[in-house]
């Protein structure tokens, strides 16, 4: 049984892990918006390139203070080490395709929805030949994991050590859907800047600070699951890494200035895409919070 003295720990370090990932990233996004930065603007994807590693630098600055330390496996450890015994090899390999997974059938979603935004001429537009569409997604995943530092920096923190403290305070259940409500309110400043849904859309930003953090709630789900069942963040990072790169052929495909109405507002068109994800986050959930089988009494 935990004392009250382990839970006051707990939330000393989560309390202060949360406020430098916040203060690394939402200050100098904020002060550059009000100075009148743009998004496209190189220096705001440099400030958005650097936010990606606050999430680990608050993780170490945490530890650091509070005398936590800095072991790479076991029991509160960095969980970095990589370990391929009892076939945890499959956990990396799952992360890798997973989102090829839910990126192809949300597309496929999508056109059947909205079946004129599929124009088989676009990938010839974009100067990708026709019989070599079918290696996009190796290339994606090929150079995200080679490149998936930005990814790490995230994960390390995230899943690596917001994760098992909000599970250690509130049990999987509610651990999930904070988790997911924070990792989301932390891309807030972002996505007000124009981040993935740009900012001429209904509602905005509010539509689509919602979409996403429904996104960050299941993906979190998700790589939660991978962190338990390999005992490390990298394939959380790699899936992280993955995705960002949207590793699907079908969207070579999409002309989107085809849509109007609802259907041309980004959460809206983001929401069907992912559909997909949400299923698979609630499969994972469902996993993350069964219950272990009883023995059988003598």
């Amino acid at each position: 049984m935990k004392s009250k003295t382990t839970d006051q720990l707990v939330k000393k370090r989560l309390l202060i892990y949360l406020a430098f990932s916040f203060l690394l990233v939402w200050i100098p996004t904020i002060v550059f918006q009000a100075r009148g930065g743009g998004y496209e603007s190189s220096a705001m994807q440099s400030i958005l390139a650097y936010s990606m590693l606050c999430p680990s630098i608050g993780m170490l600055f945490t530890r650091w203070m509070t005398g936590e330390g800095f072991s790479m496996k076991g029991e509160d450890s960095l969980k970095l080490g990589i370990d391929f015994s009892c076939k945890k090899w499959i956990w990396y390999v799952a992360a890798m395709l997973i989102p090829v997974v839910y990126y192809e059938l949300g597309m496929l979603l999508f056109y059947l929805i909205l079946p004129k935004s599929f124009d088989p001429s676009m990938p010839g537009e974009l100067g990708i030949p026709a019989n070599t569409v079918w290696m996009y997604p190796i290339a994606v995943i090929t150079q995200t994991c080679m490149f998936s530092v930005g990814a790490l920096g995230e994960e390390a923190g995230w899943r690596g050590y917001m994760m098992p403290k909000l599970e250690e305070l509130f049990g999987i259940k509610r651990a999930i859907l904070i988790g997911g409500v924070i990792w989301g309110v932390w891309h807030f400043p972002a996505i007000y800047a124009g981040h993935n849904f740009g900012t001429d859309y209904f509602g905005a930003p509010w539509t689509g600070f919602l979409e996403f953090t429904l996104s960050t709630i299941f993906m979190g789900a998700i790589l939660t699951y991978l962190t338990k069942k390999s005992g490390s963040v990298w394939p959380a990072a790699f899936l992280h890494a993955v995705n960002n790169g949207m590793p699907s052929i079908l969207a070579l495909y999409c002309r989107e200035e085809r849509l109007t109405g609802i259907w041309a507002q980004s959460p809206v068109n983001i929401l069907i895409r992912e559909i997909p994800l949400f299923l698979m986050g609630g499969m994972a959930i469902a996993a993350l919070c069964r219950k272990p089988a009883e023995l059988p009494k003598n």
